[in-house]
């Protein structure tokens, strides 16, 4: 039992520190999140700066999503912070685009209002503008600097929120995942509500991930049947809001969207606590619960442990839009806990061999299972696996088992 124990610490932490890293240090033993860079818009006509965050364990040979964030001054840090926590096991390793502002109004408006709110808004209404930058200059930009996924997520908050809703309706192949937070439907008098049902009429966002949090910007004056009554300013911010749920359950089939109210939550504070709930839906595919299956491998045939690795990973490659395996390392230490560790030999066959299925073209697969069998005392089956990893790449240790058995 002490031994299975063990075993079961060194694969959880195998798991842990392999996905979950410190921020890097540099000679200076600063902490060091991001760097900054920066590209010329021809779109916009002006220099953008942008923040750049990458996986402690960045490897070029790998690819990553991108998560692309509005308002990097205010949000790029916390989106850092929280793929930190919640990588390996809830969202995948990204790298995180914080897109810094110039003029916010222009860029995240997609109508001209000139004066709103007590405020000067002459500029607003370059929200076409700033969707053609991301998608022409930006992503391009980032796509030849970083090995990155076509797997693309944009967060905005407030305005921002708005321009995210805006991609979301005008440009859905823009993004695939869409996390607007406190969004300010009640711009240019709900003009992006009143045109939401025709458009989402046209196009697929059948497999687009959408979020939206809303804060309680009334207090405990009133409750949310009573808002929508109200026709007074301080209720048009959650008035909109909640119009636009509305449009989203009548059009829930054609959608997979999650809406999230935050009774305890102002615009300011909603923030926080809406991106963490936000990229937990909109990577709701990723976790993968089932894998830890071989904690109590007696409970479950051999072929109820490695099944769900297969329909796991074959739903995320959908999603990824690409091939995407388990660690081979993982499942060959489960394997062999399998056998050392529970004295399972079927169930840890089941294991070596799925890791043989995802990576044939590795001869290490193979000398996995001629350990193996060799560990069964069958001869024959262990010299044909050594063979076969042999004739893959002329595998060292398949050599040199061969010349002890043969």
């Amino acid at each position: 039992m002490r031994k299975s124990k063990i075993v079961i610490t060194i694969i959880t932490l195998f798991l842990c520190f392999k996905g979950i890293a410190q921020f890097n240090q540099n000679s200076e033993k600063q902490i060091v999140v991001g760097k900054v860079d920066s590209l010329y818009s021809k779109i916009l006509k002006e220099q953008r700066e942008i923040w750049i965050h990458t996986p402690e364990d960045f490897n070029s040979t790998k690819k990553y999503p991108v998560i692309y964030v509005l308002d990097a001054s205010q949000q790029f840090y916390v989106i850092a912070g929280m793929q930190k926590q919640l990588t390996p096991f809830k969202i995948p390793q990204s790298i995180i685009v914080g897109i810094t502002n110039t003029d916010r109004t222009r860029d995240f408006t997609h109508t001209n209002v000139p004066f709103q709110r007590g405020h000067e808004s002459e500029t607003s209404g370059g929200a076409s503008n700033f969707i053609k930058f991301i998608d022409e200059e930006l992503k391009p930009y980032i796509n030849n600097k970083y090995p990155t996924e076509n797997n693309n997520t944009i967060i905005g908050h407030s305005t921002g929120g708005l321009f995210v809703l805006y991609s979301f309706l005008h440009h859905e192949n823009s993004f695939d995942n869409y996390l607007a937070i406190d969004p300010s439907l009640w711009w240019d008098k709900e003009n992006l509500v009143k045109e939401t049902q025709e458009l989402l009429n046209k196009g697929n966002r059948k497999e687009k991930s959408l979020y939206i949090a809303v804060a309680n910007s009334i207090g405990k004056a009133m409750d949310t049947v009573k808002v929508r009554k109200d026709k007074t300013v301080p209720t048009e911010q959650i008035r909109a809001n909640l119009k636009f749920h509305d449009l989203l359950v009548k059009n829930n089939k054609e959608i997979n969207f999650k809406w999230e109210y935050f009774e305890n939550e102002d615009h300011g504070s909603i923030v926080v606590p809406a991106q963490y709930n936000g990229l937990r839906s909109i990577f709701s595919w990723f976790p993968f619960p089932e894998m830890w299956r071989f904690n109590t491998p007696k409970e479950y045939s051999a072929k109820e442990l490695t099944e769900p690795f297969k329909t796991h990973y074959k739903k995320l490659s959908i999603r990824m839009k690409r091939e995407v395996k388990p660690d081979w390392e993982l499942l060959n230490q489960v394997g062999f806990f399998m056998l050392d560790g529970h004295n399972l030999p079927k169930k840890a066959l089941a294991y070596l061999e799925l890791n043989a299925d995802f990576y044939p073209n590795e001869s290490k697969s193979f000398v996995a299972l001629g350990n193996y069998f060799l560990s069964q005392k069958n001869k024959s089956e262990a010299i044909k696996y050594y063979k076969k990893a042999l004739g893959i790449d002329g595998n060292q240790e398949a050599q040199a088992k061969l010349k002890e058995l043969e």
